[in-house]
């Protein structure tokens, strides 16, 4: 199912300032809120000042992505995966669920992503390891980050909202 979307040129002015912000089908679609779209996107935003360096930032989104079967996440991080320096082999390894990566860190942090999707039905996970690389205030921030892109993707994936096809007028 995909849900229809508003039309660019029939934005309020107010609405158009929130698209101008991020011009994606992600935000026409947050604009069918009457007034989260705008906090959402700056909590998005807020991520790229955030503790997390950028190849920490979308190696765990792009697991998140893969995680929650979300199209739309990996079609926009896969390119700023790779902008911050992550490998092709790299990002296809952490989308397809690798586990073991030779870097005791990043294997911490796939595991800590994993726990986190899989707690919103289970148990919490455990940060005995993840704690060993990150610091309290980056396990705070991975938290949130992980959250952010679970509804992120529970939002595309109900409204059926696809990547955005180049050329295309949104």
């Amino acid at each position: 199912m995909s849900t229809p979307l508003p039309a660019v040129d029939a934005l309020s002015p107010d609405q158009r300032a929130i698209y101008d912000m991020l011009p994606l089908d992600l935000t026409r679609g947050l604009l069918l809120t009457r007034s989260s779209a705008a906090p959402y996107l700056a909590l998005g935003r807020s991520f790229h000042d955030g503790r997390l360096p950028a190849p920490v930032r979308e190696v765990v989104i792009l697991r998140v992505g893969a995680l929650t079967h979300a199209a739309y996440e990996l079609h926009h991080h896969i390119p700023q995966a790779r902008a911050c320096g992550l490998t092709d082999d790299l990002i296809e390894r952490v989308i397809a669920g690798d586990s073991a990566f030779d870097r005791p860190e990043l294997d911490a942090l796939m595991e800590f992503v994993d726990q986190l999707v899989g707690a919103v039905q289970g148990p919490p996970p455990d940060l005995t390891t993840v704690q060993t690389y990150y610091s309290l205030g980056e396990i705070a921030e991975l938290t949130l980050l992980v959250g952010h892109y679970v509804m992120t993707a529970l939002f595309i994936n109900t409204l059926g909202i696809e990547p955005e096809r180049q050329g295309n007028d949104v």
